[in-house]
C-alpha cells in the first residue's frame, strides 16, 4: 500500500518558496472565440477602414457559426436516397419487433402500427414511393404487397411457423408539422 500523502499543518516551518517550487496548477482550457469587446467610445476613435474591416469580419464569423451549427443544408437526391434507405432499414426492424405470438394470430387480425420520425419530408416521399402532392396529405392507403416491397419483406419467426403481415391495405398517416409517419395495419400466419 502506498504511503499517505504527509498533511500540510499551519504551525509546521513551510516556506513559501516551496509552494513556489511545486507544480503549477492545470491551466484553465481558453475558449477559442477572438471577439474583442469594443465600447462606442473605442468604436469612434476607429478610422472608417478599419472600422468596416472589422464589421466584414464579424459578419464573416456570424455566417460560418450559422452554416455550422443551424442551417439546414440543402437536401440532395443522393442525400435523400441514403436517409430513406435508413429509415427503410428502421422501419423493418420496428415493426418486426412488435410481430408477437398472440392468439389473435390464428385469424391475422393483430393489429399493429409503427411511428418513425425523418429530417426532412422528401424523404418520406422517396421511401414510400408517393409523388410529393400540392397539398399536404394526412392519410393514404397502400396495398400489403407495395410495402413489402418497400421494406423488403417483413416477417418474424416463431416457434412453429412465420408471423407476416396480413390485411389487404396499411394505412400510412403522415405529420406534416413534427415530419413523422405512422403506419398501422394487421399480422398473423
Amino acid at each position: 500500500m502506498p504511503p499517505k500523502r504527509k498533511s500540510v499543518d499551519a504551525e509546521s516551518d513551510v516556506s513559501d518558496d516551496d509552494f513556489a517550487t511545486s507544480a503549477s496548477a492545470p491551466k484553465k482550457r481558453q475558449t477559442q472565440t477572438h471577439l474583442n469587446t469594443h465600447t462606442l467610445e473605442s468604436l469612434l476613435s476607429v478610422p472608417h477602414e478599419e472600422l468596416a474591416a472589422h464589421a466584414l469580419s464579424l459578419q464573416n464569423q456570424a455566417s460560418q457559426q450559422t452554416n455550422g451549427n443551424g442551417a439546414e443544408a440543402a437536401w440532395t437526391d443522393e442525400k435523400i436516397t441514403e436517409r430513406a434507405k435508413k429509415t427503410r432499414d428502421i422501419c423493418k426492424a420496428g415493426i418486426e419487433r412488435q410481430l408477437k405470438w398472440q392468439p389473435s394470430c390464428k385469424a391475422g387480425t393483430t393489429k399493429w402500427s409503427y411511428t418513425g420520425p425523418v429530417p426532412h419530408e422528401d424523404v418520406s416521399y422517396k421511401l414510400f414511393q408517393f409523388e410529393k402532392p400540392k397539398k399536404p396529405w394526412k392519410v393514404k392507403k397502400i396495398s400489403r404487397s407495395e410495402l413489402d416491397e418497400i421494406l423488403r419483406g417483413v416477417s418474424a419467426s416463431i416457434r412453429y411457423g412465420t408471423l407476416n403481415l396480413t390485411g389487404e391495405e396499411v394505412r400510412v398517416n403522415w405529420d406534416q408539422e413534427e415530419k413523422t409517419f405512422k403506419l398501422s395495419g394487421t399480422y398473423g400466419l
